[in-house]
This record gives structure tokens, C-alpha cells and sequence, in this order.
């Protein structure tokens, strides 16, 4: 941690343009329902360097990479020498960083561990990248950082708005689906400008971890309200992930999806029925995106005729996962 505080107290005496609180700190943003959110330069920094590596590459274009597509160009005024250490920066990721998964990626575990402790000495990082990510966090500050900062505020504050009025139902409904405990401490988000290219991804830890995208989001308002309850519901999922996998067997090979699928609909049911309840109408996100028919389109009669009358109470959770696989079979 000393090691970063050098480096951004010589960063911000060449910039006026900073926010009043030091973005070191990386302190909460805010909170609600035990979820802390998160502003961290840091790995905003990594994040940005990842995508902009992958801006340079033909998939991108496809939406095949890696990373979420830049929400702006990365210009501004940046001097000869800043515009070396920053092209160094992300020559660095393009060659050695993005090649590899955020979430899956070897070695992109402990190096998202690593910046979000602010820990520049850890060896996970390593004396090269520690220059790297050093010569980059001044111009990174400088001309980047507080238009992405406001971002990922503004997103935080107004999801945060929209959580307060439907956490406690939410996570109770949550509870119940899933048969487990919602978080008895705090866990925490990182909103970070540019993401991977689902916009959100979550180590379940321990601890459980969520980095989500404030820049690439589709849909906005509830939508993004659905993605926290989401992407927490990766730990709460985890008992009827095993029960699905032994339920399958062998046959996981062809079905390792089928979890996240469940879960998809599960959530985003659990958003819509409160919502619902408010007057408010809200298409869960694999509807809305298209991600059902377009990803996982022979799961989508299964799993709507088998586990919306587990919604309901109609049926329990085995009955359930043992109709959805008696008609995934009849399909083949």
C-alpha cells in the first residue's frame, strides 16, 4: 500500500483537476443491503489498459473479445512523454494481460486481489508491471480518472436509490428461492468505467467479489439493479449448482450451463414479482437483452415450464431440476 500512495501523491500535485477526497482512499461509495460499493482507481486503471489493449484488435469490432468496448476515446492533451507511458501501458496488456480472461484468466485472481488491497509490492503483481501500472497512474489521473470516476458515482448513486426501495423484499424473496443466507456482512462491488465484455463478472470467493461496469450496461435503471442482485446470487446459487450437478452426471459436458441459466431466471423473476408488486413493470435481463433465445435457446422451454412453478411453491427444488433434465433429454 506505500508503494501506491507514493505514486499518486506525486500524481496529484501535477493535477488540479481531481476530486476534493483522494481517490487512494477507496473507501465505499455507498451501501445498501450489506453490498459496499466500490470507485477504485486502481483497478480502474488495469480495467481501462485491459480494453484498451482489446480496442486495438479485430475482434473487438465483432464483440468477440475479452473486454467491454470503450464507453469514450481515451483522448486529451496528453504531452509526448505521457503519451509514451501510456502507449507503453497498454502495448504491455496487449502483449501480456489481455490475452487472458479477467475472471478465468491464470493469474488474474490474484492480481485483482492485489489492486483493490492497493498493493503495487505484492508479488503477484511483480517489479515490471509495478513500473508499468506506476508510469501509467499519473497520466491515467491526470486526463482520465475523474470524468470515470463521476461515472461510476453517478451509476452507484442512482442504483443504490433503486436498491433501497426493494432490497428487503428482494433479498427475502432471494432467500427463499435459493434456500440460502444472504450476506450476514459486507461484501463488495467495485464499479469500474470498462469491464469485461458481459460488463459483469463475480468471484464467489471467500470473499465474494463483484466488478461491474458502469460504462456498457445495457438497459439502465432496474436493469442494473437486477445485475447486483445477480451477480451476488453467483454465492447464493452454489447448493443448487451441486444439486444440478449431480443430477446431471456425465451429462454436465453438455449441460455445465444449465445452472447459470436457472439462475438468470430465478433473480430476475425475484426483481420483476417485487417490482410488480410496486406497480413497476421490469423485463428480467435475459429477456430484455435477448440473451435467452440468442445463448441458450433450448433451455428456454424447460426452464420456464419447470421452474416457474417452483416460483410459485407449486413444486420443490428437486422436482424442478428432475423436470428440466427429463425434458432436456426427451429433446435429443
Amino acid at each position: 500500500m506505500a508503494t501506491l500512495t507514493r505514486i499518486l501523491a506525486g500524481a496529484l500535485c501535477i493535477s488540479c483537476a481531481l476530486p476534493a477526497q483522494s481517490p487512494t482512499e477507496s473507501k465505499p461509495v455507498a451501501e445498501v443491503a450489506n453490498v459496499r460499493f466500490h470507485s477504485d482507481v486502481l483497478l480502474n486503471l488495469h480495467h481501462t489498459l485491459f480494453a484498451a489493449a482489446w480496442a486495438r484488435r479485430p475482434e473487438a469490432a465483432s464483440g468477440r473479445g475479452l473486454a467491454g468496448k470503450l464507453p469514450a476515446p481515451l483522448d486529451g492533451p496528453l504531452t509526448d512523454e505521457e503519451r509514451a507511458a501510456w502507449d507503453a501501458a497498454v502495448d504491455h496488456y496487449d502483449q501480456h494481460i489481455a490475452p487472458h480472461d479477467l475472471l478465468f484468466g491464470q493469474g488474474m485472481e490474484p492480481l485483482k486481489i492485489a489492486l483493490i488491497a492497493g498493493d503495487l509490492d505484492s508479488p503477484v503483481i511483480g517489479r515490471h508491471l509495478r513500473a508499468i501500472l506506476e508510469s501509467a497512474m499519473a497520466v491515467y489521473l491526470r486526463h482520465f480518472w475523474p470524468a470515470h470516476d463521476r461515472v461510476n458515482r453517478a451509476w452507484i448513486a442512482a442504483t443504490v436509490d433503486r436498491m433501497k426501495q426493494i432490497a428487503p423484499e428482494t433479498v427475502a424473496r432471494l432467500e427463499k428461492l435459493y434456500e440460502a443466507q444472504w450476506f450476514p456482512s459486507p461484501v463488495r462491488a467495485d464499479i469500474v468505467w470498462v469491464g469485461s465484455r458481459l460488463g459483469a463478472f463475480t468471484s464467489v470467493g471467500p470473499p465474494p467479489h463483484a466488478t461491474i461496469s458502469s460504462g456498457d450496461m445495457s438497459g439502465g435503471g432496474w436493469a442494473e439493479v437486477e445485475t447486483v442482485f445477480h451477480e451476488f446470487s453467483h454465492v447464493l446459487i452454489l447448493p443448487i449448482q451441486a444439486r444440478i450437478a449431480r443430477s446431471l452426471g456425465d451429462r454436465i459436458r453438455e449441460h455445465g450451463v444449465l445452472w447459470h441459466v436457472v439462475q438468470f431466471y430465478l433473480t430476475g423473476a425475484a426483481v420483476q414479482e417485487v417490482l410488480k408488486g410496486r406497480g413497476i413493470d421490469h423485463e428480467p435481463y435475459m429477456y430484455a437483452t435477448g440473451l435467452f433465445d440468442r445463448a441458450w435457446g433450448r433451455y428456454r422451454r424447460p426452464v420456464e415450464t419447470n421452474w416457474e412453478p417452483y416460483l410459485q411453491g407449486k413444486v420443490n427444488l428437486d422436482d424442478a431440476i428432475a423436470g428440466t433434465l427429463k425434458m432436456l433429454d426427451a429433446a435429443r
